[in-house]
C-alpha cells in the first residue's frame, strides 16, 4: 500500500505506484478483481455511493456504484482518502461514473476516463477490490473510453437516459463493441435493458441500487435461484 506524507500531495497531482500499467494517453489499468456477483440481489446488494456510510454494519453484502453526479463524484475524486476510509468496509466498489455525452470533446472524454480509472487504480493499491464502471459515446472514442481495462474481468454499465437518445442506438451500438472487446468479462447493467441486450448480464433496476434500506431483516426471503439460475447458498448452492 502507498504511503504519501503530504495527502495535499495525493488531492492534486494523484500519483499512483509505479507498478500500475498505463494505457493511451496514460490512463490506469483497472487490473481484474476475483468478485462474486453471482447471488446480487440475492444476499449481495448494491448501494449508492450517496447512502454508502463506513458505519454500514452490512457493508460486506454490498457493492458501492459510483453513478451520481460530478459534483459528488468530485468531492470523492479531490479527497481520495476520505472515500477510501467511507468505502473501505464494502464488498467491492465501482469506479466513479464521470459524465461524458457526444457534445464532449477527446480532451474532456480523456479527462472524464482517466479520473474513472484512476479512482480504481487507487483503491485496488489501497486493497480495495474494484469493479470499473464503463460509459462511452461515439464510436470515434471508442479506444478512449474503453482503454484501461482488461479482458475477463466484472464491468458495471448503466441504462440511465439513454432510452430516450436516438431510441438507444447509440447505446448498444458501444454495448456491442464493449462485449466484442472483452467477451470474456461478466457485466452488471444498472437500469431497464433495451431488447437485444444478453441474458448472461446481471440487470439491477435503478430503484433498486440505492441500498438505503436495510434487506436483512426476519420478513426477508431470499430467492431459491440467482439471476444467473445458480442455486442460492440459502437453498444450498455453494
Amino acid at each position: 500500500m502507498p504511503v504519501y506524507e503530504n495527502v495535499e500531495y495525493v488531492r492534486i497531482v494523484h500519483p499512483l505506484p509505479k507498478y500500475v500499467d498505463r494505457d493511451v494517453y496514460g490512463i490506469p489499468f483497472v487490473e481484474i478483481d476475483s468478485i462474486d456477483i453471482s447471488n446480487l440481489n440475492n444476499g449481495k446488494w448494491l448501494i449508492n455511493l450517496n447512502n454508502a456510510s463506513s458505519n454500514d454494519n452490512n457493508a460486506c453484502k454490498k457493492i458501492v456504484h459510483g453513478f451520481s453526479n460530478d459534483e459528488v463524484l468530485m468531492r470523492q475524486y479531490n479527497n481520495p482518502y476520505n472515500f477510501l476510509q467511507k468505502i473501505g468496509r464494502y464488498y467491492a466498489v465501482a469506479t466513479l461514473d464521470f459524465s461524458m455525452d457526444d457534445t464532449f470533446t477527446a480532451a474532456q472524454i480523456i479527462d472524464a476516463t482517466f479520473r474513472n480509472r484512476w479512482s480504481g487504480a487507487f483503491l485496488q493499491a489501497n486493497g480495495k477490490k474494484v469493479i470499473p464502471t464503463v460509459g462511452w459515446t461515439t464510436e470515434e472514442y471508442f479506444d478512449i473510453t474503453f482503454s484501461g481495462l482488461r479482458n475477463g474481468g466484472t464491468f458495471i454499465i448503466s441504462t440511465l437516459g439513454t432510452h430516450s437518445v436516438n431510441d438507444g442506438q447509440g447505446f448498444l451500438t458501444g454495448y456491442h463493441e464493449l462485449r466484442r472487446r472483452f467477451p470474456d468479462s461478466k457485466l452488471i447493467c444498472v437500469g431497464n435493458p433495451f431488447s437485444g441486450m444478453d441474458s448472461d448480464v446481471c440487470y439491477i433496476l435503478f430503484d433498486e441500487s440505492f441500498g438505503s434500506w436495510d434487506k436483512y431483516q426476519k420478513y426477508w426471503q431470499p430467492a431459491m435461484f440467482n439471476w444467473d439460475r445458480s442455486v442460492a447458498e440459502f437453498a444450498g448452492g455453494m
